[in-house]
């Protein structure tokens, strides 16, 4: 499996191959050929380098990654509280 986002969620934990391979168990030479397209990988390998970057596993083959905020919803004015839409 590919891992599109592997090189873009290490960057932004501020980590090197190395310190990567050091927290997640996965040796920095398969970390760098999985950066580069060079080798797909596992399933257990996915979860193991997720865990180390601490993100869920389907960031890292293309998911999309959610706020944690609240949203705010703006109020509605008062000239279209009575207004009927339709189609």
């Amino acid at each position: 499996m590919d891992l599109p986002h592997l090189r873009n969620f290490r960057r932004r934990s501020v980590m090197s191959q190395e310190q990567l391979a050091e927290k997640s168990g996965v040796a920095r030479d398969t970390i760098s050929k999985l950066e580069t397209g060079r080798r797909k990988a596992y399933p257990s390998t996915i979860r193991k380098l997720a865990a180390g970057l601490e993100v869920e596993p389907q960031l890292l083959v293309g998911g999309v990654e959610y706020l944690d905020e609240e949203q705010v919803e703006a109020p509605i004015p008062e000239t279209a509280k009575n207004r009927k839409v339709g189609f």
